[in-house]
C-alpha cells in the first residue's frame, strides 16, 4: 500500500510541478541571454540591467524552490485533514504509510530541486571553461574533504550529514504543523500557518540557547585561528575554525534528529487518535 500510496502522490503533483521549474529553467535561460547581451556581469562594461536580471533570475530560483516546499506540505494537509480526507482515511493504511508514502514524494522533490536550483545558477553564471575547470576539480576537493587522516574529515562528514538530515526535518515539520493545525476546530489552514511559524520560532529560541553554551568557544574565535598557543608541553599545536566549529555542529544534529523524531511521533499521534476532519 505504501507503493500505492506514493505512486499517485507522484502522479498527482508531478504535471504542476514539471511546469514550474520549466517555467523558471526558462527565465533562468533568458536572462543569462540578456546578461551576456548586455556585457555580463563583472565586466567592464557591466551594465545594471545586467545586475537587475541576475536578481530577478536569482529571486524566480527562490520562489520556485518555496513554491516546491510549501506545495507539498499543502497536499498532507489537503489529502489528510480536509474534506478529500474522508477518503484518505478510509482505505487500508496506516499513519505510518501515509506519512512516508508522501513524505518520499516530496523529498524527492526537495532532492530535484536542488539539483534543479544549481543547474540554473550555473547555467547563468558559469562559461563552459568554469564549467570543465570544476568538474576536473571535484574529485580531488572530495579527495582533501573525505579521505581519512585529511584536516577537515570528520567535519566534512557532519556537514554532509547535516545535508542529508535537513530534508527529512523540512518535511515532518510540514507535516507535524498540518497534524496541530487538524487540532482546531476553525480555520484549519490558518492554524497550520501559525503551527508552522510557532515552531520556526521554538526552533530559533532553542538554537539560541544552543549558541549561548557554545558561545566560550566562539568568543575566541577571531584571534585563535591561525594563531599558534603554547600548550602544557612546551610544543606548538594550530587552532582552526574546524576544531572550534565541529562540537557545534554536533549538537546541531543533535538537535536536529529529535526534532524530526518528536514531530513524527506527534504527526503519527494526531493521525491515530486526534484526527479531526472537516
Amino acid at each position: 500500500m505504501l507503493k500505492k500510496i506514493f505512486k499517485y502522490e507522484w502522479k498527482t503533483i508531478l504535471p504542476l510541478l514539471l511546469g514550474v521549474h520549466g517555467v523558471g529553467l526558462i527565465v533562468g535561460i533568458f536572462c543569462r541571454i540578456g546578461i551576456n547581451l548586455m556585457g555580463g556581469v563583472g565586466s567592464a562594461d557591466e551594465s545594471v540591467m545586467s545586475v537587475l536580471l541576475l536578481v530577478a533570475a536569482f529571486m524566480a530560483i527562490g520562489c520556485v524552490m518555496f513554491y516546491t516546499y510549501f506545495y507539498t506540505g499543502y497536499r498532507f494537509y489537503k489529502s489528510v485533514f480536509t474534506q478529500q480526507g474522508y477518503l484518505t482515511n478510509t482505505l487500508p493504511v496506516t499513519s505510518d504509510q501515509l506519512i512516508w508514502g508522501k513524505g518520499l514524494t516530496a523529498l524527492i522533490w526537495i532532492v530535484l530541486d536542488f539539483l534543479w536550483a544549481l543547474a540554473t545558477m550555473l547555467i547563468l553564471l558559469a562559461t563552459p571553461r568554469d564549467l570543465t575547470e570544476m568538474f576536473q576539480d571535484l574529485p580531488r576537493l572530495f579527495s582533501c574533504l573525505f579521505k581519512p587522516g585529511a584536516p577537515a574529515f570528520g567535519f566534512s562528514w557532519l556537514i554532509l550529514l547535516s545535508v542529508v538530515l535537513t530534508p527529512f526535518v523540512m518535511i515532518i515539520q510540514l507535516y507535524v504543523s498540518a497534524a496541530i493545525g487538524n487540532l482546531f476546530t476553525g480555520h484549519k489552514l490558518l492554524a497550520t500557518i501559525c503551527s508552522y511559524i510557532g515552531i520556526n520560532f521554538i526552533q530559533q529560541i532553542l538554537g539560541l540557547v544552543m549558541l549561548a553554551f557554545a558561545a566560550p568557544r566562539f568568543a575566541s574565535l577571531s584571534y585563535r585561528i591561525e594563531k599558534m598557543e603554547n600548550n602544557a608541553y612546551g610544543q606548538y599545536v594550530q587552532i582552526s575554525a574546524v576544531d572550534i566549529l565541529t562540537p557545534y555542529l554536533v549538537l546541531s544534529l543533535v538537535f536536529s534528529v529529535l526534532c524530526a523524531v518528536g514531530f513524527y511521533i506527534l504527526c503519527r499521534y494526531v493521525l491515530d487518535r486526534r484526527l479531526n476532519l472537516e
